[in-house]
């Protein structure tokens, strides 16, 4: 195993409770997918880019866009999902991109891939940015705090840390995109959903709960997120902006 070569997985399933189709919704012109995988391609840092779906319309998208389709099965979530797509895939480093950032700066992949390359020791890592006394009451917005050497001790939407003495910079919230190596995601995806993972709702609890050290690196800058047929306009506006500056 190359312990250097790096793929982008993204998971697109058709089916979603607010906003069926999502990956194929246009915007500016363009099927969703078709703009994420056009992200993992600019970021230059990937052997190959897959995208993991269930659905033959999000292939024939993501095969137009540049990347390499592969049918998945029943997945409980996204990192099952991209677990099951490069099982046969040559590849130790694995970051899961998120299908509904059509807007995701390069930088981010980039900053995650040149991590783990260089940490071999590192199995998992994801990204913050500094937040403010609005996001640390949003419940919406999910909180992490770090140990001293940048490891993740825990992810809430909760308000942490609590600011019962405020000090300033300790407020951060988390960006979900996530990096794996190999070994990592299989057994992160191998294990059972944690007590703390299933009262969050957050995945990443799991890997704390079972002692998996998750690395928390700074963001480059921040994406958005399509959870609704709302967010497009949001989408479509950040899309035009992240071309406009050329990240």
């Amino acid at each position: 195993m190359d312990h250097r070569r790096a793929v982008a997985a993204i998971p697109a399933r058709w089916a979603s409770t607010r906003f069926p189709g999502k990956p194929l919704a246009p915007i500016l012109g363009v099927p969703m997918i078709a703009h994420v995988v056009a992200r993992a391609l600019e970021a230059g840092c990937f052997a190959e880019v897959l995208v993991a779906t269930d659905d033959d319309r999000i292939a024939s998208a993501a095969r137009s866009a540049g990347a390499r389709a592969v049918m998945t099965g029943e997945a409980a979530s996204g990192s099952d999902r991209i677990a099951e797509a490069v099982r046969d895939i040559e590849a130790d480093i694995v970051i899961n991109v998120q299908g509904d950032e059509p807007a995701l700066p390069a930088d981010n992949l980039r900053l995650l891939t040149r991590f783990l390359r260089e940490r071999p020791d590192a199995g998992m890592a994801t990204l913050s940015l500094p937040g403010n006394d609005a996001d640390l009451a949003n419940p919406n917005i999910v909180k992490v705090v770090c140990d001293l050497a940048g490891r993740a001790l825990y992810f809430s939407r909760a308000p942490i840390p609590f600011p019962r003495n405020p000090v300033a910079g300790l407020i951060r919230r988390h960006v979900g995109l996530y990096g794996f190596r190999r070994d990592t995601l299989y057994r992160f995806t191998s294990l059972p959903a944690s007590p703390l993972e299933l009262a969050e709702g957050l995945e990443q609890l799991r890997a704390l709960t079972n002692g998996i050290a998750l690395y928390v690196l700074e963001a480059a800058a921040d994406s958005i997120a399509v959870d609704v047929p709302d967010d497009v306009p949001r989408a479509a506006t950040a899309l035009a902006a992240l071309r406009q500056g050329g990240r």
